[in-house]
C-alpha cells in the first residue's frame, strides 16, 4: 500500500524550499524560479 502525501502549499516555501522540492521530484531546479514568477509576477493561482 502506498501512503498518500499531504498537499504542499507552495506559498509557504521560499525559493530554496521550492528548488529542493522540485529536485526531490526529479525536476530541474530552475522550475522554482518559474513558479515564483508565475505566482508573484503574473498572479497565477491555479
Amino acid at each position: 500500500m502506498t501512503a498518500i502525501a499531504s498537499p504542499i502549499n507552495l506559498l509557504d516555501l521560499d525559493e530554496a524550499g521550492l528548488r529542493a522540492l522540485f529536485e526531490s521530484m526529479g525536476e530541474k531546479p530552475f522550475r522554482a524560479q518559474q513558479v515564483l514568477k508565475w505566482i508573484y509576477h503574473q498572479g497565477v493561482t491555479d
